[in-house]
């Protein structure tokens, strides 16, 4: 029916943050020196303690995953295959859907240096996706730790074989602006393969989720028979009122829409799309030059965007060298569509270029987060 199913603890997060250390595998010898993943805040007990690392980032994009330590765990979080099942809670059967060899370990990034921007290290954990190295290294992984087991998509349809390979295809596009307050407006686009008619039947929710994957609450569902003419492409509209998931939207402002369709004595086409909804925006300003020992003025604004009022507000801010400890402003309640202006004191302490950051919170907004550099003089 569409429903993503709670039980089962594998997880697929939309972020994740280790550390590497940079340092000799006497250990293991001198192919695994170099960059090694150590993950302060780590998923699971490794030896009965939580801890994860040192692993060494050559091995893991050799597939190296019998080495120490912790790589088979490592491995998995940049380079595993998803796998999508669908679940029949009539006869309590489950058969696997599809394999996705790409959408595991994207973006693996790491901080420049010398300025904020992002650096690309994925090349560092895995040869590109889709090439022939990266399946051999994938293998190579799969063979280490079940030797004697075979793995691949070969078993993606159900024992007696009715279902065909799929005639048709899916995806979801975003057609309106992703932010808070409004509408979620995207389109199911489905189209026929093939020169014969398909009458397609789509079964579709939406949940909020959290960036870990867990599931918050339904929000939305649709059901949908439609028919399609050979080669035929259709639009399906999916909209979301804010009124619909307003109370169940968590601080990842994620969303998560799956289509199950299906065409009689196919397969099922499994279409998911997360969406991300953007925060208004919050804006720091300092008003004059930053001297150290001399008072600052800084302020803040902010525009409430939503045909409501906020409430319970609340400005944090912090900064190493500007402010000793943080500093907590409550806000005024703001009416629909009204702007606020606050203006506060910093006392730096050290010259320098530092960050103020600023974090905003009210009973419609958990956490809008603002960052300025600031230019301290002597």
């Amino acid at each position: 029916m569409g429903n993503p199913l709670e039980k089962g603890s594998d997880s697929v997060w939309n972020f994740h943050v280790w550390n590497e250390g940079w340092f000799v595998r006497t250990d293991l010898g001198p192919t695994y020196n170099g960059w090694q993943v150590l993950d302060a805040t780590p998923q699971e007990r490794s030896q009965g303690v939580f801890q994860c690392g040192p692993a060494s980032v050559n091995a893991i994009k050799a597939g190296d995953v019998d080495r120490n330590f912790d790589m088979i765990f490592i491995f998995a979080e940049v380079n595993a295959d998803r796998i999508t099942w669908i679940y029949n809670n009539r006869n309590n059967t489950q058969k696997q859907n599809s394999v996705d060899t790409h959408s595991i370990g994207k973006y693996i990034s790491t901080k420049a240096v010398g300025s904020n921007s992002r650096m690309d290290v994925t090349d560092k954990y895995k040869y590109p996706e889709g090439s022939s190295e990266e399946r051999q290294v994938h293998q190579k992984a799969l063979d280490k730790l079940k030797p004697n087991a075979s793995f691949g998509a070969t078993s993606s349809r159900n024992p007696e074989g009715e279902d065909k390979e799929p005639s048709i295809s899916g995806k979801f596009k975003v057609t309106g602006i992703l932010a808070v307050g409004k509408e979620v407006s995207l389109s199911l686009m489905l189209k026929n393969m093939t020169n014969d008619r398909k009458t397609v039947t789509m079964n579709m929710t939406a949940w909020t989720i959290v960036y870990n994957g867990t599931l918050v609450h339904e929000v939305w569902k649709d059901s949908a028979t439609i028919s399609l003419d050979p080669e035929e492409e259709i639009q399906y509209p999916v909209k979301i009122a804010y009124s619909q998931y307003e109370r169940y939207l968590k601080a990842d402002n994620m969303i998560r829409i799956t289509a199950v369709c299906k065409v009689p004595d196919e397969a099922e086409v499994v279409v998911e799309r997360d969406v991300i909804l953007d925060n208004p925006a919050l804006t720091l300003e300092v008003l004059e030059q930053a001297h150290v020992r001399k008072p600052v003025n800084v302020q803040m604004l902010f525009s409430n965007p939503l045909d409501q009022p906020v409430n319970n507000c609340v400005l944090l801010v912090e900064g190493s060298g500007l402010l000793r400890g943080s500093l907590k402003i409550d806000v005024p309640s703001l009416r629909p569509k009204e702007k606020s202006r606050i203006r506060f004191e910093i006392f730096p302490t050290r010259s320098g270029t530092k960050q103020l950051l600023a974090d905003f919170s009210c009973n419609k907004f958990p956490a809008i987060k603002a960052m300025l550099p600031i230019d301290v003089s002597e």
